[in-house]
């Protein structure tokens, strides 16, 4: 029988392996201890030899030689020399038009092929399960980037599970057999490291925290001068600072922070105007508050919305104030 080696695995990822090699390999890998040499071939394969990326080097060495071959002599007795140089001149802006177009496709769609991006419009959440087994849901103009997958493993992210977060999101992550961490990146300054666990990112131009619900969480500090690490809890809330340092606290009801996945908003003696940034952030409305102590109106409360117009309409019953919306702009003022 013939061995199963990292040659003929790399040969069968490139689609150069006969039906006979494919089926010695499929038997190989019913035994679990075999997969892990397979997902590692898969990935060095496909960092070698990425799907549609152009190959501009390539195409600047066909060039190149396009350009050596000798010309064809004209037939014309006298050819014209600006004509010729004209012919000339056109070939060569044709080819290094070529050239340039393989270039900028290989960049332009290197992203998309690479990574699969989720996102939601204001007002939308959307549920999502990743290849893992782990469950997100996306909150309102959010957005999650996540490497591709081949068979379940995930291209790109070397022994971690990656993701990238820009708004907010719930993150219920499956255990892994092979104990990969999943590493949520912000982008600011810290990223959010478990293995299996339940937990809620912000990750806003305003403000970035984490709230823990069940499991352990670890940020990493992601300043060239600065690596500290801070543990969470179940039940605590960890919010980055300006200076770049992390506040973690705990929190009564750490399951509100998840209460948006419902459609349900949860205030605790909360600024009005706080709620102003929140309903901009989901909603996409701008929000203009009358008056400096209107602004500092403390709301709490829990509330069920569907939409904006329902959360405007609570909120101008439960404070007694103006609420007028026309288009994409609110304003609050006293009666």
């Amino acid at each position: 029988m013939q061995t199963i080696t990292k040659a003929l695995l790399l040969e069968h990822h490139a689609g150069r392996t006969s039906a006979l090699q494919v089926r010695l390999i499929e038997d190989w890998l019913k035994d679990p201890q075999n997969q892990a040499l397979y997902y590692q071939t898969l990935f060095e394969w496909e960092q070698t030899c990425p799907q549609y990326i152009a190959d501009t080097p390539a195409a600047l060495d066909r060039f190149r030689r396009f350009m050596d071959q000798p010309f064809p002599v004209p037939t014309l007795a006298e050819p014209p020399p600006l004509r010729s140089t004209r012919s000339w001149l056109s070939t060569w802006l044709v080819a290094a038009s070529v050239t340039l177009l393989l270039g900028l496709a290989g960049w332009l769609f290197r992203e998309p092929l690479l990574y699969q991006t989720y996102k939601t419009s204001f007002g939308q959440l959307k549920r999502i399960t990743l290849s893992d087994g782990s469950r997100v849901v996306l909150n309102a103009n959010s957005s999650l980037r996540v490497p591709r997958s081949v068979l379940g493993y995930q291209l790109l992210s070397g022994n971690d599970r990656l993701v990238t977060l820009s708004g907010e999101a719930t993150f219920s992550v499956t255990h892994t057999y092979d104990n990969k961490r999943f590493v949520v990146q912000t982008g600011r300054q810290f990223d959010v490291e478990v293995l299996g666990t339940e937990f809620v990112v912000f990750n806003r131009t305003r403000a970035t925290r984490v709230a823990l619900l069940k499991g352990s969480v670890k940020l990493r500090s992601q300043r060239s001068n600065d690596r500290r690490e801070w543990l969470m809890h179940p039940g605590e809330l960890a919010t980055l600072q300006p200076g770049g340092s992390v506040q973690v606290k705990p929190i009564a009801r750490p399951t509100d922070e998840a209460a948006w996945t419902e459609h349900r908003f949860v205030f605790n003696n909360t600024p009005l105007r706080e709620v102003g940034y929140m309903i901009k952030e989901n909603y996409g409305l701008d929000v203009a508050i009358k008056s400096p102590a209107l602004a500092e109106r403390m709301v709490t409360g829990t509330f069920d919305a569907d939409n904006a117009d329902e959360l405007l309409h609570v909120l101008r019953e439960l404070l007694g104030i103006n609420v007028s919306r026309q288009r994409n702009r609110v304003i609050f003022s006293a009666k």
